[in-house]
């Protein structure tokens, strides 16, 4: 049985040696000794059954055989060539289409300076994102890359750190002219709350003592929707008092429109992340779309 291996080592060698016009040309090019040549070119003749070759010390010609064999053989190994150039051009340059997840609120919020950025270097990249709450499956779904927000479960995927932010708990001074600010997190359950939902199940409250100590508290939930900016928006109308992340009220709250409450129990920071499925062999377009945004973020 043939080696295939050895077929297309000894098919390869035998044109760099026609296209070198020598063995030790050859080996030079290859970086093979110059008995490796030698050998690969007399094993290759033997299984063809021809010679190729007609060699002295001085100098090599083609038979007429040889001939025939070297104008197959050279397009074989250009096609090789070129196809090898082009997975290294595909690797070099971003191009093809990108899928990405990015969390609703933070994708609107952060990640469109990076997009635009993004799409404005790199002309050749289709871009998909999916603008949603849910955790994707990244390698089942097809996608390229994720971001994701808070704790991350134990996985095989490659993360990188955004941001750190954390939630706070705000109301609009309207609200807070027609209800008594809340002084402690049980007082929460007097008041009127405009809640987030995750899957259709609203995402509890959780709170952090000056001690240490974790408190849950169920609150009167007046709205509750899977939407961070209309939660935002319902609270700058007065609604209630609801949580966002840091990184989506920070300028209201500098502004006066939204008042931080509970300060003293805001849980542990959390952080945003980028995830993708693997770091070997990292395709051009997700290796340029990750530098960018941690380019970004720093």
């Amino acid at each position: 049985m043939i080696n295939r291996k050895d077929a297309l080592e000894g098919l390869s060698i035998f044109v760099q040696v026609i296209e070198s016009g020598s063995f030790s040309a050859a080996a030079t090019e290859l970086g093979y000794a110059v008995s490796h040549i030698s050998k690969s070119i007399t094993k290759l003749e033997e299984r063809l059954g021809a010679r190729l070759i007609n060699r002295t010390t001085r100098s090599l010609r083609l038979t007429d055989v040889g001939q025939v064999y070297f104008e197959k053989a050279k397009q074989i190994v250009g096609d090789a060539r070129e196809a090898e150039q082009s997975i290294h051009q595909l690797q070099d340059t971003p191009s093809g289409r990108l899928k990405i997840s990015l969390p609703n609120s933070f994708g609107q919020s952060h990640m469109q300076p990076v997009i635009r950025d993004y799409m404005l270097r790199y002309p050749e990249v289709k871009l998909q994102i999916d603008l949603s709450s849910r955790l994707v499956d990244l390698i089942g779904e097809g996608f390229d890359l994720s971001v994701r927000m808070g704790q991350l479960k134990s996985s095989n995927l490659i993360s990188r750190k955004l941001i750190d932010f954390e939630f706070f708990t705000v109301a609009s001074p309207d609200y807070l002219a027609r209800f008594t600010r809340p002084q402690k997190p049980q007082d929460l359950k007097h008041h009127q709350s405009i809640k987030y939902m995750y899957n259709q199940v609203p995402i509890t409250w959780d709170f952090c003592t000056p001690e240490g100590e974790l408190q849950h508290v169920e609150v009167e939930n007046r709205v509750e929707c899977n939407n961070l900016p209309m939660l935002k928006t319902l609270a700058l109308a007065g609604v209630g008092i609801t949580r966002l992340p840091s990184y989506d009220c920070q300028q209201e709250i500098d502004n006066g429109q939204l008042v931080r409450l509970l300060g003293d129990y805001d849980m542990p920071a959390q952080c945003a992340y980028m995830v993708y499925p693997h770091r070997l062999h990292l395709s051009a377009k997700v290796r340029a779309f990750v530098d960018l945004a941690l380019s970004h973020f720093k």
